[in-house]
């Protein structure tokens, strides 16, 4: 067995690691003929339920501010630890007890429970009665539509910043606050520790990381991660923040600040993280061709975080198959000849044949969708298809032979499709995409959706220019003299800062020198 623990740390990453978590739990089956296409021991461990049943727990470790983790704490559906019982004293006289009031589960959590399968011994009764689908407006916290449960050591609460302060971009106050955190919870020793110990034969990390809240933290976790997994390989989706250089104004520092902390952050990743996949923050996407068949709401984190959850499940996909591959192995073919550990993330959702990708394609390492969603000639990619038939499989991989040439593509074609728990987002313009449930004398019944698409990560322009674009940032603020010290640096931290991008950007011009003179291109396909 080659388990995988995972990090999620901030409120996009949660977001989009609930989705995720959503997903892997729908892959579940009950009945000793279906099929199954994920192997759970990779991802999940076996634990036990409040009602004392046995149930499988991710093996995860989540961060994020006390404020925005909603019900998770009241202990409604989740197995976790109630805080607010079980408190002793030693003082036995008179006590004044104020206590914060609960966040209240919302509908969908409250419904949760009653949720049945379909069964044919029990025909549709007539008096079923429709119940609403889960809106966006029904969700404050990325706990409002979670359905799995969790160990009581995945939970990680850190506390809220003052109201008066904020904590995006402080790249000293993440470091000192994990370094806090972690001496008061023995959080590597115990949380993490316990994780690993678990596993049969421990892979490595996958990570999602908000960039602007978490990524300092984040690198000093990976620090004492290596002390003691100098080898182990990491995937890291960086989400970035959304201060994009080039658009900041002058005299905005906090802005600048996030910027420089997005820029520390791509430095710290290619020294802790084996691959690295930066993906700009939802709230500065564009909608375009590659959203017509969406009715997404572009500032809902919920629905945004949907679309990437959905990338991020099936780029990684080939990591949890039955025929899995390693997670080290994957990075490494990513990497070419090992110095350019960043890739970039794109696809189409939903999609069923090649036809229309050169519209459809959306590429998360772009501030706008180009054509076929690509960011130039790229290097090897890994593509991964869902639902397709074998006639949209063949156009595809004919498409990639046509246009990388010299490139190593390897495609991983699943005959499922992508699932869509009741938790989704009802934003599909095709109305039989929508989420439909009944509420019957047995519980409320839901009924299965699922969706094809096409997601790849791949090696390829998008991240060489995203270096080179924070290096240059780096470079205009010493120019224009901005106040180092309020941004917590100093002018010669900023010049190193800004040579160190740049050369991670020149180790990309080597590589995509080398691959015009290279050897044909090999292809590999895979079904699943």
């Amino acid at each position: 067995m080659k388990e995988i623990i995972y990090i999620q740390a901030g409120s996009i990453s949660n977001y989009v690691g609930t989705h995720f978590w959503n997903a892997q739990q729908s892959y579940f089956t009950y009945g000793e003929d279906e099929e199954v296409l994920i192997d759970h021991d990779i991802s999940f461990r076996e634990g036990i339920s409040p009602k004392g049943e046995p149930t499988y727990c991710p093996r995860l470790l989540q961060f994020d501010r006390k404020a925005n983790f909603g019900s998770l704490s009241s202990n409604r559906g989740f197995y976790a630890e109630d805080e607010t019982e079980g408190t002793a004293s030693l003082w036995d006289g008179a006590v004044d007890e104020i206590r914060q009031d609960r966040v209240p589960d919302n509908t969908y959590q409250l419904q949760l429970d009653e949720e049945v399968e379909e069964d044919p011994a029990f025909p549709e009764a007539e008096e079923s009665q429709p119940v609403p689908p889960l809106k966006r407006s029904d969700v404050r916290y990325w706990s409002d539509y979670n359905r799995v449960y969790y160990l009581p050591r995945s939970v990680h609460k850190l506390p809220d910043p003052a109201d008066w302060g904020t904590a995006d971009g402080d790249w000293q106050g993440g470091k000192d606050a994990f370094s806090r955190y972690n001496s008061d919870n023995a959080l590597m020793d115990d949380s993490f520790r316990l994780f690993v110990e678990e596993c049969d034969t421990f892979q490595g990390l996958q990570l999602c990381i908000d960039n602007a809240t978490f990524g300092s933290f984040a690198d000093s976790l990976m620090t004492a991660f290596r002390d003691d997994f100098p080898k182990h390989p990491t995937m890291t989706f960086a989400v970035l923040s959304d201060s994009v250089p080039g658009d900041i104004d002058v005299d905005d520092m906090h802005a600048i600040r996030k910027a420089l902390n997005d820029a520390l952050c791509l430095r710290g990743s290619n020294e802790f993280s084996t691959m690295t996949i930066p993906l700009w923050s939802p709230s500065v996407w564009t909608s375009g061709p590659w959203s017509a068949e969406l009715s997404v709401d572009l500032q809902s984190p919920y629905e945004t975080s949907a679309i990437l959850s959905a990338h991020v499940e099936t780029a990684t996909l080939p990591l949890r198959v039955k025929t899995r591959e390693l997670l080290g192995d994957f990075c490494d073919q990513l990497n070419v000849n090992g110095v350019t550990p960043f890739a970039e993330l794109s696809g189409a959702f939903p999609a069923s044949s090649a036809k229309t990708l050169d519209s459809r394609t959306y590429h998360f390492a772009l501030m706008q969708p180009e054509p076929g969603g690509r960011s130039g000639p790229q290097l090897p990619r890994r593509n991964v298809t869902r639902g397709w038939t074998e006639l949209a499989r063949r156009q595809f991989d004919d498409l990639n032979a046509v246009s990388a040439s010299r490139a190593i593509v390897r495609s991983l074609h699943a005959r499922d499709e992508y699932p869509l728990p009741s938790s989704f987002p009802s934003f599909f313009r095709a109305q039989h995409l929508s989420a439909e449930a009944r509420r019957t004398p047995r519980g409320i019944l839901a009924r299965p959706r699922s969706v094809p698409m096409v997601s790849t990560l791949a090696s390829g322009r998008a991240s060489p220019r995203l270096l080179a674009q924070h290096g240059d940032f780096v470079r205009d603020c010493i120019q224009r003299k901005v106040d180092w010290s309020m941004l917590g640096m100093d002018e010669d931290e900023a010049r190193e800062l800004r040579d160190s991008l740049w050369a991670l950007r020149d180790n990309f011009g080597d590589v995509l020198d080398s691959s015009d003179h290279g050897s044909e291109g090999l292809g590999e396909d895979e079904e699943a």
